[in-house]
């Protein structure tokens, strides 16, 4: 279920382009009536405000917003503002930029957030908006397995469906990802011999991976899961066993890897992860998945998504996150 409300009545185009140029008018911009407007409009709205707010004004929207707007505030909206391949295009180009440490973004974006088709339509998005491939990108600033995993996980074109799934496959394949596992325990210098592993979790289709990992808790003498058996605080300079572990959840249940997104964002000792924050309420609020993810939120924290937001963030950006999970 998504989670962004839109007012019984929605005004035209023309007359929330208007509003808009009035809430920049003055001696500083009106942040609420922005909010109040864009965060109860659908994707399909925002567009046709935009291009009624360029026709009568003679200026890009999103560019004003830019210059309007400030810190967090900004950041979000831009996002908001932006078509959902766009949107995740400039997420994922960001994240290119520093992608040992970014890593989870790509992975989202290859596993969790989008269809086989989806996923396309990014990397078709991500190709026109800077004139090189997603995946050109990826292999020009990962190393190592990192690279050779997330490039699989990007290059991908997935089977969507839930059905044909291979149980003696699965079976086969967990005692491929059991020997990858023994091999990451006793690695060194981050060299894993994960080429088999990155060829699973890079064609098969996520029921069939599902199965996978069902089988490999199984066979596991502890009943451990692929992430809880892989090695913690292991050599892992590249980044490519945080990727790996952020890879499975995504396929295995994408609702509470978000809610353990969202819950790693908002930890009080932590310090608030506006970035991760941002990206999962901005992509998912209206997507039928984001009514599930709050759910699955409120049971790992014992507080409403809501809640925590209030308590963690602040002043305009905290309304603006608010409007978009239906407050």
């Amino acid at each position: 279920m998504a989670t962004i409300t839109l007012p019984r009545v929605v005004p035209s185009p023309a007359e929330d382009a208007a509003a808009l140029l009035k809430a920049f008018q003055g001696w500083g911009t009106d942040e609420q009536a922005v909010i109040s407007i864009l965060a109860h409009r659908d994707a399909t709205q925002r567009k046709q405000i935009a291009l009624e707010y360029e026709h009568e004004y003679s200026e890009s929207l999103i560019q004003r917003l830019q210059s309007e707007l400030t810190g967090d505030l900004e950041r979000a909206v831009y996002h908001w503002m932006l078509g959902p391949a766009e949107r995740q295009a400039a997420m994922a180009h960001a994240a290119t930029e520093c992608v040992q440490e970014r890593y989870a973004v790509v992975v989202e974006i290859a596993c969790a957030t989008n269809s086989s088709a989806e996923l396309v339509s990014v990397k078709q998005a991500y190709h026109v908006l800077y004139r090189r491939s997603l995946e050109e990108d990826v292999a020009a600033r990962a190393t190592g397995n990192l690279r050779s995993l997330l490039l699989a996980l990007v290059s991908t074109y997935r089977y969507d469906g839930d059905d044909n799934v291979d149980a003696e496959l699965a079976r086969s394949e967990a005692k491929i990802v059991h020997e990858a596992v023994r091999n990451s325990a006793g690695a060194a210098g981050g060299r894993h011999d994960h080429e088999e592993l990155i060829r699973v979790l890079g064609t098969r289709s996520k029921a069939q991976l599902r199965a996978t990992f069902s089988c490999f808790k199984d066979q596991d003498e502890h009943r451990r899961s692929v992430t809880k058996a892989l090695p913690r605080g292991a050599d892992d300079p590249t980044g490519y066993l945080r990727a790996l572990r952020a890879a499975v959840r995504c396929v295995a249940d994408p609702t509470k890897y978000f809610a353990k997104v969202l819950r790693n964002a908002t930890r009080e000792a932590a310090g608030t992860d506006e970035d991760s924050l941002t990206r999962v309420v901005v992509l998912h609020a209206e997507k039928d998945d984001m009514g599930a993810i709050c759910g699955a939120f409120q049971k790992r924290a014992s507080c409403t998504l809501q809640q925590a937001i209030a308590k963690e963030t602040s002043g305009d950006y905290s309304s603006f996150l608010l409007a978009l999970l239906g407050s």
